[in-house]
């Protein structure tokens, strides 16, 4: 049934919130610049007593001849750094998907390792100072490397096997996807339960920052060994800090294909993936006056937007994790090799259509596109993994089928991502319950003697990862309209078992952002 309040009226109430929302944290950001602010000064100034009392700042040569030449040497050889003014930093470019190894300059040195210390790698940014020359006795480095060193020897461990996995389909930029008017009965269901709106995702991205969520990668999760008989066993890692307060999390993104089905422009998703001025990865869009724009579009570009202005929310640089079919090929673009025929019998009555209302396709320009996307989203830190190459249940597939469908994603699909070892199993249909990843599950083997390491279903109990000796196996949650609404409505049926899930997460106030033309209830996927 349709929401009671009036658009006008729920509109200003949802803005009335979202502004005293951003004004608490404005508020906290203040609040925590300044305790930071008044840390680091009492480090600086601990520090410079210590040297002080240490006859490092202010010792006068004298007194002893014997050693007046090798005092006068090493004043000289710091002098240029001790004499120096602070050193500004802020000229220095920060691009986090491309940080240096080595740098040669004191100002790079603080700059670069000021950003490695921000997403976490305490232990690259003392690399870095240490690396130039006299770093020992000049103020600036030292006060860095106390500083960093103290911020690295806080953290604590993070358990893995209770770190969140949350995942998304592609998100709708306007509400034409929700409206039944639009695009019908059927299809208005359909995205209404499944899909999540460029707004809510924003929303929800904030309130998960604000919570103290860092994201890492399923990489992180784990530790890979390969044996001797070439096998890679798999064990937890135990060695994943962060600073207290702060918890891991982890996302993925499901069938980044831009199918046939969302309308092409119609339903408000992203039309494909485009590399923009600088090689970075954004969406094309047609919006509701047909008018086509290059931007932020969906979750790829604007996740790397969001970590561009917070990269705190990133360990190491990390990103999430996508998953892919091949049925319709990836990145909006018709890579399978079905597309090169539009007399191929596998065909179906879409792709017919699409080759027919697109006369000057290219099929080879089309893979080389999208393996450009590929790998400039590979830069930034995203990694792929497949999703059955026909989104199929492989709970209800036999072995023979799942062998063929894999085979068909390798062929279509390998080309353009490369390597993968993730596989993320299309409706969350596993292959197995807990503990049956065995010599006795044949799924199992098959998926292992192909490369595959890490699995992944989909479970409303966040927060659960297995780990047996040659795979690690971790359950998702999908935020989207069906778990939102299961949340924030008391009677429906799924309540409890969401609205603890988007506690967890920091996730508040859903009703603040839901959709209003919603159609609720959304009591199935």
């Amino acid at each position: 049934m349709a929401r009671d309040n009036s658009d006008l009226e729920y509109r200003r109430e949802r803005e009335k919130r979202r502004r005293a929302r951003e004004a608490r944290r404005r508020a906290e950001r203040r609040r925590a610049m300044i305790i930071r602010g008044i840390a680091a000064a009492v480090l600086v100034a601990v520090l410079i007593l210590v040297l002080v009392l240490n006859g490092v700042i202010g010792k006068k040569s004298g007194g002893n001849k014997g050693n007046e030449e090798t005092v006068s040497t090493a004043q000289e050889s710091a002098a240029p750094l001790q004499e120096a003014p602070v050193t500004d930093i802020s000229s220095i470019r920060i691009d986090y998907s491309s940080l240096p190894e080595t740098v040669s300059t004191k100002a790079e040195a603080l700059a670069y390792a000021k950003a490695y210390a921000t997403q976490y790698n305490y232990d690259k940014a003392l690399e870095l100072i240490r690396g130039i020359d006299g770093y020992d006795t000049d103020e600036e480095l030292t006060a860095a490397i106390a500083d960093y060193t103290a911020q690295r020897d806080s953290c604590v461990a993070v358990d893995v096997t209770t770190i969140p996995h949350v995942f998304f389909h592609s998100l709708i930029n306007d509400d034409r996807g929700l409206r039944e008017d639009i695009v019908g009965q059927d299809r208005a269901w359909r995205n209404d339960a499944a899909m999540t709106t460029a707004n809510e995702f924003d929303h929800m991205i904030e309130d998960m920052y604000e919570a103290g969520y860092v994201l890492v990668s399923l990489y992180d999760m784990c530790v890979k060994t390969e044996r001797e008989d070439g096998t890679v066993a798999i064990s937890k890692n135990d060695h994943l800090m962060l600073p207290p307060g702060k918890k891991a999390l982890v996302m993925s993104e499901d069938d980044l294909s831009y199918y046939h089905t969302y309308g092409i422009g119609t339903q408000g998703y992203a039309t494909r993936m485009v590399l923009d001025e600088n090689g970075k990865v954004k969406c094309e869009y047609t919006n509701e006056n047909g008018e086509t724009l290059i931007g932020d579009y969906d979750m790829v570009p604007r996740l790397d937007t969001f970590i561009h202005e917070h990269p705190d929310f990133a360990y190491h640089n990390a990103r999430p994790t996508v998953a892919l079919t091949g049925y319709n090929g990836v990145f909006g673009y018709r890579t399978n090799d079905y597309y090169k025929d539009i007399d191929n019998p596998k065909l179906d009555r879409d792709q017919i259509e699409w080759l027919e209302n697109h006369p000057d396709f290219d099929w080879e320009e089309d893979v080389a596109s999208a393996k450009a996307i590929a790998d400039a989203m590979k830069k930034e830190g995203w990694t792929f993994a497949s999703h059955t190459y026909a989104h199929w249940n492989a709970t209800d597939k036999s072995l023979e089928a799942l062998i063929s469908d894999n085979e068909r994603w390798m062929t279509v699909n390998h080309p353009i991502v490369g390597d993968i070892d993730i596989i993320i199993f299309a409706f969350g249909g596993d292959i197995g319950l807990v503990n049956q990843y065995n010599s006795e599950n044949e799924k199992f083997q098959y998926f292992k003697s192909q490369g595959f390491n890490i699995f992944c279903n989909v479970d409303g109990n966040i927060g659960w990862t297995e780990f047996g000796p040659d795979y690690m196996r971790t359950g998702r949650v999908a935020l989207d309209g069906f778990t939102m609404y299961q949340a924030m409505t008391e009677s429906a049926g799924s309540h409890g078992t969401y609205a603890r899930d988007y506690e967890i997460l920091g996730i508040k106030d859903i009703e603040s952002f839901f959709n209003q033309y919603r159609i609720t209830p959304i009591e199935s996927e």
